[in-house]
């Protein structure tokens, strides 16, 4: 079957055929380029110098607006003036650096306009002013063909641009022919769109050329404005987001045609790019935050389709809306990791010229407060993304540091432009910070040490590469030395400081062990006997100010589980639910949801969680119960068994520490080298078991031979510790269950629980979830491990009513690492 050449593949091919056009025939000419040459000659430029071409740089991208204003123009729209340049800032910095083929200057227009006119009209105003952005461009390709600005000697080795700008040039004619024939726009509008282009690629060429001229790269003006159009005009037709590669690439070769030495060409072009994109885009990314506020947010959750799906697609707007509705975090990372990187290049060149001399050695000091402040930006890009009050900390004393810096080093001005405008940033957005903190892991800690010495080494390094051209550092044999220590010091002093920053004034969630709230909690409010394990005193709890819902929960980590349901009246434990999860993520832990019954699945996923099936709790209905019938048989025999060796059976509901010693030897023979599990469980403990009830099981001689405490609940009574001697008659556990329930019958409870079967009726379904199908092979395999399918066949001997037992997590968290959160948490050393 034929095969169609589709557009999208087309789009694909041209820039990957474009670069490696131009690798392949420029790979001879560019053969000696010297990378750590051209970061040397960066040292020309002065502080004054650095101002005028990030003044010059922002002028061009100013120039833009045009765009904006001529669009609102058509549409008949007011808007003040800040508001258009702010659009266009944003709209023209981000579609610089990214591009997309322009879809990302159709989004934000369309976001930021949309509530001011019609939406299907704003998208057609928009699709029709697009092509418009290559107008002025196709005026200086006919400039070039006209030999105004010359470049003959950069397309005679490259014939293959002929016909680029050819049809570069015929886009200007053929688009007018077409808009006057098909659209009604106005020819002021065109006239407006074109100028405008005009002077946004002739400004860029001038900020190109005074960063050449700068560095001392001296040809004619037209010669090298034409080597720029003709660089532009393959970038553009390439399709990469500000022709990167493509532009950088054939620039290098023209200019070095010119008799402009390449590193110089390289130099000027890592201004070019900077002051020209990385620069504005900075400031987009600041105004972006700002505009991008809690209204624009909203419209875009609840209305995630704009437009048409012919005038953009919809499943392009439902990505790029989503994108935008988490700009206000995005950027503030962005920012942090941007103003970081520009500190960590700055400081490489000590020795640019400052607005005042100062002392080399004083400059050198002040170059490792400004990289130290460069380094506490640079850790705290992911706490700007989650918004915690503890990364403005952090932020201060970056800034105080950076300002001792700027000032030792003589107060470059591009240093000071960096670090005041993301002080400001920082300040514009500080109550957007409604954390109080982000939890350091050990995978968070280990991490963060990778990035500093990513951080620190790769500026080592580089300064060890630079050694031998100034003489304000060591050679390069002890400034390998001093990497090594550097990166050893750095390491053991960020990761005092990290874990020691985590631990200060850590906040507590929720509240610790009261029994006297506990209790009356208890006898106020229906509770499952699971609640009951809060007399274990080893878990904390969460209870409204009303005192009719409560939860009780453990922390590990940076995980808070939670055991079982929310107790209480069932409004205000689904409010209480809503409540802990936000006090849960604004002190830095993630919820998880332990034991979870059916009935909490629905609240739960609504709160976006998902779920996986820990096993089933068995419940024996008490009224149900009885040991007739040949089925209990083999109960009724035992039963009988244990009546004429003289074994007894007694309730202790309030046991003595006496009978407690009694019992911890036979405690510690069941257990023998295990540690006792604990959350979900009970362990045994002097003074916690005073607080529940003890079923016992003693021989002829009054000697206690196992024993089982009881969890109480709501008209429910569940098994937890079960203890035996290992010479305890066999059967002892089953005959003390036995008494139990006779007991529970006769106290008025309507159930007994026998405690939860791990990953019973897990994965049994031909389509059930992978993890579990798993968790099945683990159920009916490994007993060697843990006895799981033995433990649910004691317990099918009472023939209980089964009922499923979940783990909920959030649905963007991963199963895995939350299953070994809860077990450690279990197994946690009493």
């Amino acid at each position: 079957m034929r095969t169609r050449f589709s557009w999208k593949q087309l789009k694909l091919f041209i820039p990957i055929a474009l670069i490696g056009l131009i690798l392949i025939q420029s790979g001879q000419e560019l053969k000696d380029l010297s990378l750590a040459t051209a970061f040397t000659t960066l040292k020309q430029l002065t502080g004054w110098e650095q101002f005028t071409l990030i003044l010059l740089g922002g002028f061009a991208v100013l120039t833009m607006t045009g765009y904006d204003y001529f669009l609102l123009r058509s549409l008949h729209i007011e808007l003040p003036k800040r508001k258009i340049v702010q659009t266009a800032w944003i709209t023209n910095s981000m579609n610089g650096m990214f591009g997309f083929g322009g879809v990302i200057g159709i989004a934000l227009r369309t976001s930021l306009y949309r509530p001011y006119t019609d939406t299907k009209r704003l998208l057609r105003a928009i699709g029709w002013m697009t092509p418009t952005l290559i107008s002025g461009l196709s005026i200086l390709s006919i400039g070039v063909l006209l030999g105004i600005f010359p470049a003959g000697g950069l397309i005679g080795t490259k014939p293959w641009i002929w016909p680029v700008l050819l049809a570069v040039s015929a886009m200007l004619p053929f688009y007018l022919f077409v808009t006057s024939r098909r659209s009604n726009i106005g020819w002021s509008t065109l006239l407006g769109y074109t100028m405008t282009s005009l002077a946004e690629w002739v400004t860029a060429g001038f900020v190109a050329i005074y960063a050449l001229t700068l560095l001392d790269g001296s040809a004619s003006f037209v010669q090298l404005f034409g080597v720029f159009i003709v660089a532009t005009v393959v970038g553009v037709v390439s399709l990469v987001p500000g022709g990167a590669g493509t532009f950088d690439l054939l620039y290098l070769v023209g200019m070095t045609q010119l008799g402009i030495h390449q590193d110089i060409v390289l130099s000027s072009l890592i201004i070019y790019r900077f002051v020209y994109f990385v620069v504005p885009f900075l400031i987009g990314l600041f105004l972006a935050a700002l505009a991008f506020g809690d209204q624009v947010v909203k419209q875009i959750e609840y209305r995630p389709i704009i437009g048409s799906s012919y005038e953009i697609g919809t499943v392009v707007w439902r990505v790029v809306s989503r994108t935008l509705a988490r700009i206000g975090r995005l950027t503030g990372s962005l920012i942090a990791l941007m103003s970081s990187l520009l500190i960590w290049f700055q400081t490489l060149l000590p020795s640019v010229t400052p607005l005042y001399e100062v002392n080399r050695w004083f400059e050198w000091i002040g170059t490792l407060f400004l990289l130290s402040a460069g380094l506490l930006m640079f850790l705290s890009v992911y706490g700007m993304y989650v918004r915690t009050k503890r990364t403005l900390w952090l932020l201060n004393t970056a800034f105080i540091l950076a300002t001792i810096g700027v000032i030792a080093r003589g107060l470059n001005l591009f240093e000071t432009f960096v670090v005041i405008g993301f002080a400001m940033f920082v300040w514009l957005t500080r109550k957007r910070h409604v954390r109080y903190r982000s939890i350091l892991t050990t995978g968070r800690l280990i991490r963060s040490l990778i990035y500093v010495l990513l951080y620190v080494g790769t500026h080592a390094l580089l300064l060890q590469s630079f050694a031998g051209t100034d003489d304000l550092f060591f050679t390069s044999h002890q400034a390998g030395w001093l990497t090594t220590f550097v990166l050893l010091l750095t390491s053991i002093v960020a990761s005092v400081l990290l874990l020691l920053f985590d631990r200060w004034k850590r906040p507590a969630l929720g509240e610790a062990y009261d029994e006297h709230r506990i209790r009356q909690f208890q006898a106020t409010q229906p509770t499952s006997s699971s609640f009951d394990l809060a007399h274990m005193a080893d878990k904390r709890f969460y209870m409204n100010e009303a005192g009719d819902a409560c939860l009780l929960f453990a922390t590990t980590r940076n995980h808070a589980i939670v055991l079982g349901d929310i107790q209480g009246e069932k409004q205000a434990a689904t409010s209480l639910l809503t409540r802990f999860i936000e006090d849960a993520d604004r002190i830095g832990y993630i919820p998880l949801f332990y034991q979870i019954t059916p009935n909490w699945m629905p609240r739960l996923h609504d709160a976006g969680f998902t779920f996986f099936k820990l096993g089933e709790e068995a419940t024996i209905d008490v009224s149900a119960f009885s040991l007739s019938g040949k089925k209990r048989a083999n109960m009724r025999s035992l039963y009988n068994q244990f009546e004429k060796k003289g074994i007894t059976f007694d309730i202790v509901c309030e046991p003595s520490l006496l009978l407690l010693q009694e019992l911890k030897d036979i405690s510690d023979e069941w257990i023998g080298n295990r540690n006792e599990k604990g959350f979900s469980l009970g362990f045994f403990d002097y003074e916690t078991l005073t607080r529940y009830p003890i079923a016992l099981l003693r021989d002829a001689d009054g000697v206690a031979v196992a024993f089982i405490s009881l969890l109480r609940g709501d008209r429910t009574l569940s098994i937890d510790l079960m203890r035996s001697k290992n010479d305890a008659p066999t059967g002892s556990i089953e005959m003390l269950i036995l008494h139990i329930i006779e007991w529970a019958r006769a106290e008025g409870y309507d159930h007994v629980g026998l405690g939860v079967a791990p990953l019973a009726a897990v994965g049994e379904q031909t389509f059930s979830h992978w993890p579990e199908r798993v968790a099945a092979d683990i159920f009916e395999n490994i007993s060697y491990i843990y006895p799981f399918s033995g433990l649910r066949q004691f317990k099918q001997k009472f023939k209980p009513s089964w009922e499923g037992r979940y783990l909920a997590f959030r649905q963007r968290r991963k199963l895995l690492p939350s299953i070994l959160r809860t077990a450690r948490l279990i197994s946690r050393k009493r």
